[in-house]
């Protein structure tokens, strides 16, 4: 039998005891104290859609967060590219009263999911180039509102959606929309000039 210091119990009790504490330590986050969600709090980046998402973190605690939930820009961009997504803005900033910028403060935390959803089931290169920023098309489900972003075009995206999705229909601005489910509207891609105009809600 190996020998062991008269100090090595006490230290034994000492990692038990933060061990413990550091596994209790976990403060439930809900959509009722979260309509907006800090930047601080870690989200989970591959979520498949739904109306609530629900994450286990460390610990015997557990936190749900509503798709209806508002992100602030910086969370959101973490989480986007975490995921491996990519975001760009033809004035190189974010300021959402700006329209020339890209911005995500204020999108909706299901949309963001979903749209990590298209990058992991597409496995193509997702670049968001348009979020929550004024000088879209208002309306209840709008940019503005959190239920759309938009996405460059790219040969990997462009195949995936019109040879996975059916056509649905054209707009009056002509392009050309396509959706999952021929009897849904609640995810909709509209091929516009140079990105699609995605609609998660």
């Amino acid at each position: 039998m190996t020998s062991r210091p008269s100090w090595w119990g006490l230290v034994r009790t000492t990692m038990i005891v933060l061990l413990s504490q550091s596994a209790t330590q976990v403060i439930p986050l809900t959509a009722a104290n979260a309509r907006y969600v800090s930047s601080a709090v870690a989200l989970p980046v591959r979520l498949p859609p739904a109306r609530t998402l629900a994450t286990t973190p460390r610990g015997n605690a557990a936190t749900s967060i509503s798709a209806a939930a508002r992100l602030e820009h910086a969370g959101a961009m973490r989480q986007l590219l975490a995921a491996g997504l990519r975001w760009r803005s033809s004035g190189r900033c974010t300021d959402r009263t700006n329209p020339t910028c890209t911005s995500l403060d204020g999108v909706r935390y299901g949309t963001l999911a979903q749209a990590i959803e298209l990058k992991r089931r597409s496995d193509c290169r997702i670049v968001v180039t348009g979020g929550t920023e004024v000088g879209h098309t208002r309306g209840r489900y709008s940019h503005e509102n959190g239920y759309k972003i938009d996405v460059a075009h790219n040969p990997c995206i462009d195949a995936y959606v019109t040879k996975t999705f059916d056509y649905w229909t054209t707009r009056g601005d002509g392009a050309r929309m396509y959706r999952p489910e021929a009897a849904s509207d609640t995810i909709v891609y509209a091929d516009e000039d140079n990105h699609w105009d995605i609609l998660f809600r």
